[in-house]
C-alpha cells in the first residue's frame, strides 16, 4: 500500500473516532424513545418521562442508603438516583393497598441511559405488588432528565406498627451499551388500625340521691393488633354526675383494662350519662368514643328529727339468787307434801283395814249356841 493511501486511511479512522462522541451526544438530544410505563409523568422524547423533578411528601421518606452505582472500571458512570418519593395514602395501614410514587434522575450532563429495569421490593416481603410483578421497564432517560414512575403494593395484614424497608434497584445501560446498577433504600411507615370497645358501665347502687356516691365499673377492650396507650375513662362536666376520671394506661392487643370509677350524684336526673373513653396509638394520635349509662338520681330525703335517743335499759346489777332458792323451796315443799299425803293415805287405809277386820270378828259366833 502506498504511503499516501495509508495516511488517508489513518486520517479517516481518527476522524471517525472523533465523530462517535458527537453522534452519541446528538442522539441524547434528538433520539426517539419508546412510550413509558403507566404512571409516568411529564415528557422525555415522547417516552412518558418527566422533564422536571418531583419531591416526596408525607411521613414516608427515603433514607438514601443502598449499594450505589456500579459499572465498568475506568469509565465515567452516568448515575441514576431516586430523587422524589411519596406514598398515597400518606398513612399506610397493615392489610391495605398503597401506591409508591418515585422519580429517577439521570445525573449525567452528556450521556443518556437506556434499557432501564426498575425493581421495587421489600427485603422481608412485607409488601406484595398488586400487579403481580415488582419490576417495570423504562426505555431511556436523557441527560439531566427525570422519569416519574409508580407502583402499587399491599401491606401484609400481620405487620406490626413500625417502619419497613423498600428497595429500588435499577439496571441500565449507557449509549455505548455499558451495563450499570444502582440501588436505593427507602422507608415505609406502617400502622395497625386500632380497634377498641368497652362494656356497658354498671353503677352500684342503681338508685342514687343527690350527694350520694356510687361505684361505676366496666372494661376497655383492645380488639386490634396494636397496643393502646394512655387509655382512660372520663365523665365530663355539665352532667348529673360530678366530673371524674380513671386512668388505665397501656392495653396490650387481645386484652382489656378494668375501670373502677367513684362517682358522685350532683343533681336530680333521669336519663343517660355520657362516659368518654380515650386512648392513643404508637404515634401519640388521640382517639375517643362514648358509652352511655342510664341513671336515676332523686332529691335527698330530709332526715327526721328525734328529741333524743331512747336510752337502752341498763342491765340490773346481779344480786342474791332468790329465784333458784325459791324453786328449791317449792320443790322441797312439794316433796314434803307428797310424803305427808302418802303417809296419811297409808294411815287411813290401815285404819280402814282394822275396822273391817273388827267388823268381821264381831259378826262371827265364837262360843256357839250351846254355850248359852
Amino acid at each position: 500500500m502506498k504511503p499516501i493511501t495509508r495516511l488517508t486511511t489513518l486520517l479517516v479512522i481518527l476522524l471517525s473516532l472523533c465523530l462517535i462522541p458527537m453522534t452519541s451526544a446528538a442522539g441524547d438530544e434528538s433520539g426517539d424513545g419508546q412510550p413509558g410505563t403507566s404512571g409516568s409523568t411529564g415528557s422525555d422524547n415522547g417516552s412518558g418521562t418527566s422533564s422536571g423533578s418531583s419531591t416526596g411528601s408525607g411521613g414516608n421518606s427515603g433514607d438514601g442508603s443502598g449499594g450505589g452505582t456500579q459499572g465498568p472500571a475506568g469509565v465515567s458512570v452516568p448515575r441514576v438516583m431516586v430523587e422524589g418519593f411519596s406514598v398515597e395514602p400518606q398513612v399506610v395501614f397493615a392489610g391495605q393497598e398503597f401506591t409508591v410514587n418515585f422519580s429517577l434522575r439521570n445525573t449525567s450532563t452528556t450521556t443518556r441511559v437506556q434499557n432501564l429495569k426498575v425493581t421495587v421490593a421489600s427485603p422481608d416481603t412485607a409488601f406484595l405488588p398488586v400487579g403481580g410483578s415488582s419490576s417495570l421497564f423504562v426505555s431511556r432517560i436523557r441527560a439531566e432528565r427525570v422519569s416519574g414512575q409508580s407502583m402499587t403494593f399491599r401491606a401484609l395484614p400481620s405487620l406490626e406498627a413500625k417502619p419497613y424497608q423498600l428497595t429500588i434497584a435499577v439496571e441500565y445501560e449507557d449509549a455505548l451499551a455499558n451495563a450499570y446498577e444502582s440501588t436505593e433504600t427507602l422507608a415505609i411507615e406502617v400502622n395497625q388500625e386500632l380497634r377498641a370497645d368497652a362494656s356497658i358501665p354498671q353503677v352500684t347502687p342503681e338508685m342514687l340521691t343527690v350527694g350520694q356516691q356510687a361505684s361505676m365499673t366496666f372494661t376497655i377492650q383492645n380488639q386490634g393488633k396494636s397496643k393502646l396507650f394512655n387509655a382512660k375513662a372520663t365523665i365530663a362536666e355539665g352532667q348529673a354526675l360530678a366530673p371524674a376520671e380513671a386512668f388505665i394506661g397501656s392495653i396490650d392487643p387481645g386484652t382489656s383494662g378494668a375501670v373502677d370509677l367513684t362517682v358522685t350524684a350532683n343533681e336530680p336526673a333521669t336519663g343517660p350519662i355520657d362516659v368518654v373513653v380515650s386512648y392513643e396509638d404508637v404515634t401519640g394520635e388521640p382517639f375517643t368514643f362514648t358509652r352511655q349509662v342510664d341513671l336515676s338520681i332523686s332529691e335527698a330525703q330530709p332526715q327526721e328529727e328525734y328529741p333524743g335517743e331512747i336510752p337502752e335499759p341498763e342491765p340490773e346489777p346481779a344480786g342474791f339468787p332468790f329465784l333458784p332458792l325459791v324453786a328449791v323451796v317449792v320443790v322441797v315443799a312439794l316433796l314434803v307434801t307428797a310424803l305427808l299425803i302418802a303417809r296419811a293415805a297409808r294411815k287411813r287405809r290401815a285404819a280402814r283395814e282394822d275396822a273391817e277386820s273388827l267388823a268381821a270378828l264381831s259378826g262371827d259366833n265364837l262360843i256357839g249356841d250351846d254355850w248359852q
